[in-house]
């Protein structure tokens, strides 16, 4: 489903998008009515049938949050950074991508203080990002990234942030009426998402598959997704709200979820984890936008109503995806 044709939480988003061939885009609008609002609850995380990394299954509660209804896109970035890395350009709705974790989390920072916003991260006590110096590389100096590692996020700020892995898998499942579909939006994979089946290796403009439950498109596939999360085993305690492994020293990787063009379907599911230094950029490798919900206006969030979608089959895929069966090989990235 196009997102040009797609109507959630009250906003025709066809506005929204034709921003990005206005000479006076506006990008604080623009992102903000691309936000969707994802009801808080309760959820079961993880898959006890697939990679050991993701058992055990446990329980976890979430708060209600705002999750972009899209990647973030190449004319956002643009608009914020002022840059624009991309290996795949030419359309300013291709997801960004060749973005470290690092370029992720002042992407945020910046637009939020854009938006009149509290910025979510600090570094060293300092939440302006262009007092942390320069963003380390693959080849910095060990200490370099070291001090770059601690970045905090203040889960007070009301700003934009990098999804949790939990609200990550809780959004890409449906919520709190989650599917038991293994995509997100469905059980065919190309149906809802690019993989290395349809894509030919190249990002796509966003939100040309199925949309899921929530109002979501690309959960599944396009380009992997960085959470902010370090990367750790799960674990049955301290469920509430998670912030995943606190010790950056344990694997030194960031989570990154949902698969992309070069990826075969497992690792498109929705349960899949995968993890990246975070100085790594990627040609296939971006994220997506959340904001918390404050306190006082969390009773009035309500997931966005979507429209019915068709069954999933091989009509209800384009005509190029070439459906096969899923096999599991390494995708190129370190698990």
């Amino acid at each position: 489903m196009n997102i040009k044709k797609f109507f959630t939480a009250g906003i025709f988003l066809t506005g929204a998008l034709a921003f990005a061939v206005d000479p006076n885009f506006d990008v604080v609008k623009s992102v903000a009515e691309r936000m969707v609002a994802v009801e808080g609850g309760t959820f079961k995380m993880g898959d006890a049938e697939n990679e050991k990394n993701e058992s055990p299954v446990h329980e976890v509660k979430l708060n209600s949050f705002y999750m972009s209804s899209t990647e973030v896109t190449q004319d956002w970035y643009e608009a914020v950074m002022g840059c624009n890395y991309s290996a795949n350009k030419g359309d300013d709705l291709l997801p960004v991508e060749e973005v470290s974790w690092y370029d992720a989390v002042i992407f945020c920072n910046k637009l939020s203080v854009m938006a009149g916003l509290e910025p979510v991260y600090s570094l060293g006590g300092s939440k302006k990002t262009e007092e942390w110096g320069d963003v380390p590389r693959m080849d910095s100096d060990e200490a370099v990234k070291a001090i770059w590692a601690a970045i905090a996020m203040d889960v007070t700020a009301d700003g934009y942030r990098l999804p949790t892995e939990a609200e990550w898998e809780y959004a890409a499942r449906g919520g709190n009426n989650p599917s038991e579909d293994p995509y997100s939006g469905s059980s065919v994979i190309t149906v809802c998402a690019w993989n290395n089946v349809n894509a030919a290796s190249s990002t796509k403009e966003v939100a040309l598959k199925r949309v899921n439950s929530l109002g979501l498109f690309d959960m599944s596939g396009n380009v992997w997704e960085w959470c902010y999360d370090w990367y750790g085993n799960y674990r049955y305690a301290a469920n509430d709200n998670p912030l995943g492994e606190s010790d950056a020293s344990i694997t030194g990787k960031k989570i990154r979820r949902g698969g992309s063009v070069k990826s075969d379907a497992v690792f498109c599911r929705n349960s899949n984890r995968a993890s990246s230094v975070p100085e790594l950029r990627g040609v296939d490798l971006g994220f997506r936008l959340v904001r918390s919900v404050k306190a006082a206006d969390a009773v009035e969030v309500k997931a966005a109503e979507v429209p019915e979608v068709p069954s999933d089959s091989v009509e209800a895929a384009d005509d190029s995806d070439g459906i096969i069966e899923d096999v599991f090989v390494d995708d190129g990235f370190a698990k």
